[in-house]
């Protein structure tokens, strides 16, 4: 059999074609987008002096009303807790820990743990800068901030005259 100039070309630009397709193919894979999904498991590291106390406090949100069913998270122990009707809530926590509180309609808010004697009132609202658009400027994220800052301050002040963290 005698092949043709041609043919040999063609002959040799089938052989390259699984290896086209495998290429084609895995770069396909990168492009695709992942699907976010949440935290559910947290990696604890524990040393031995870890000594973790009960903590206790109240969550109330920007209308100066009780959350419930907020969720309480300490983040470096992974223990959860949820507040009750009154939005009280009580976890275990040690010094140097991170609690997460948590509500739909509101903005996550995180507090770091000092000491036993700690009083846990938080304020949720919904804040400015989490819902800046993509690319936005220091300077609107400074503004923002401020903002948010502002109204916490307003709401503190309000809180304790109204008698909410008396408990």
């Amino acid at each position: 059999m005698i092949l043709l100039k041609a043919d040999f070309f063609r002959v040799k630009k089938l052989i390259y074609l699984p290896f086209v397709i495998l290429l084609m193919g895995y770069t396909r894979s990168y492009a695709q987008e992942q699907p976010d999904t949440a935290i559910e498991h947290f990696v604890v590291y524990r040393t031995a002096d870890y000594k973790p106390f009960p903590v206790s406090g109240r969550v109330i949100g920007v209308n100066l009303e009780s959350i419930k069913g907020g969720q309480v998270i300490n983040i470096c122990s992974a223990d959860t807790g949820r507040t009750d009707d009154n939005g009280f809530f009580h976890l275990s926590a040690a010094a140097g820990d991170t609690l997460a509180f948590v509500s739909p309609k509101y903005s996550a808010t995180i507090v770091g743990v000092r000491s036993q004697k700690d009083k846990f009132n938080v304020i949720l609202i919904k804040r400015k800068t989490a819902s800046l658009p993509l690319g936005y400027a220091e300077s609107d994220y400074n503004k923002a901030a401020k903002e948010d800052n502002n109204l916490l301050k307003i709401l503190e002040k309000d809180a304790k005259a109204e008698g909410k963290w008396n408990y």
